[in-house]
């Protein structure tokens, strides 16, 4: 059996879909993860950065940054807590909520593209297929970590080394 050539074309698969939902996320102004953001605010209106930044599995300054841009741009609006002056409440914009029913619907017809011609009994065994991959991959060290936790500390190890850090 060839692995190589099965996790190559699972690599080349995540690239084209990467490349794809990068445009769509370049066609309407958003940076990567700006979408996650949205919906999450859009399902959670009014959730601090803290609420948002544990939901997304990521730093809390990874999210005030984030929070810091999507302001400027007006896709969400910050506003003081009535108990804790110290707290933000985050709501989505009217513009911001367009964006996000657009970049998603754009998602969408990636996710359909990527799925023609599967039936729907295809598309369960494929998911199973890679649910049993990912928790062959998951034992050990990674198993009580979710997956965007797991994308944040890769990197900012990916950061450090950068910087000259040891890892």
């Amino acid at each position: 059996m060839n692995y190589r050539e099965i996790i190559h074309k699972l690599n080349k698969m995540n690239l084209l879909h990467r490349i794809y939902i990068g445009r769509a996320f370049h066609h309407h102004g958003l940076y990567f993860g700006q979408l996650a953001i949205l919906e999450y605010i859009i399902k959670n209106e009014n959730c601090t950065q803290r609420e948002l930044a544990e939901a997304l599995g990521v730093s809390a300054p990874s999210i005030a940054t984030s929070i810091k841009r999507m302001s400027r741009g007006e896709l969400i609006e910050k506003n003081d807590d009535d108990k804790d002056s110290r707290v933000n409440r985050l709501k989505v914009t009217s513009s911001g909520r367009e964006i996000a029913e657009k970049c998603r619907k754009d998602f969408d017809k990636v996710d359909e593209k990527m799925f023609q011609g599967f039936t729907p009994e295809e598309c369960d065994i494929l998911s199973g297929y890679l649910e049993r991959l990912m928790i062959n991959l998951s034992q050990g060290e990674f198993e009580d970590k979710n997956f965007f936790s797991l994308v944040e500390e890769e990197k900012l190890l990916r950061e450090k080394k950068k910087k000259g850090g040891h890892i």
